[in-house]
């Protein structure tokens, strides 16, 4: 299923993308002042277009990631407490010997009105 998807989908988007930013080489000066479009007030230095589109492509990538991991906090928190229990109930369990076998469980009685507990049948 991923070679299949990486032919229909990644393969043509890459190539795409590729030739976008080919075509798209001439310097550009991104302006955010909307008033002046022919002497911005706050302009960068031209640079070319696919390194603006890149540089907005990791920095996205980047909040992405920094998102994600803010919202498996509460998870990390969760399982460091559960390690440090686990480890505690370890240290604080009997530790076990084959000299001393475990007690065989215990068989409970029926709940059921009527019917007998499990057992050998009586006769």
């Amino acid at each position: 299923m991923r070679q299949f998807l990486r032919w229909v989908v990644f393969i043509p988007v890459g190539a795409i993308l590729v030739v976008f930013l080919i075509a798209n080489r001439e310097p550009v000066a991104l302006s955010l002042d909307p008033f002046s479009t022919d002497n911005p007030a706050i302009a960068t230095p031209p640079i070319f277009l696919w390194v603006w589109l890149m540089l907005a492509l990791l920095i996205g990538v980047g909040l992405g990631a920094a998102g994600m991991w803010m919202s498996g906090r509460e998870l990390r928190i969760r399982a460091k407490a559960d390690r440090l229990e686990l480890k505690a109930m370890k240290k604080a369990a009997p530790a076990h010997s084959p000299t001393h076998p475990a007690a065989p469980p215990q068989k409970l009685p029926s709940t059921q009105a009527g019917v007998p507990p499990p057992g050998p049948p009586s006769s």
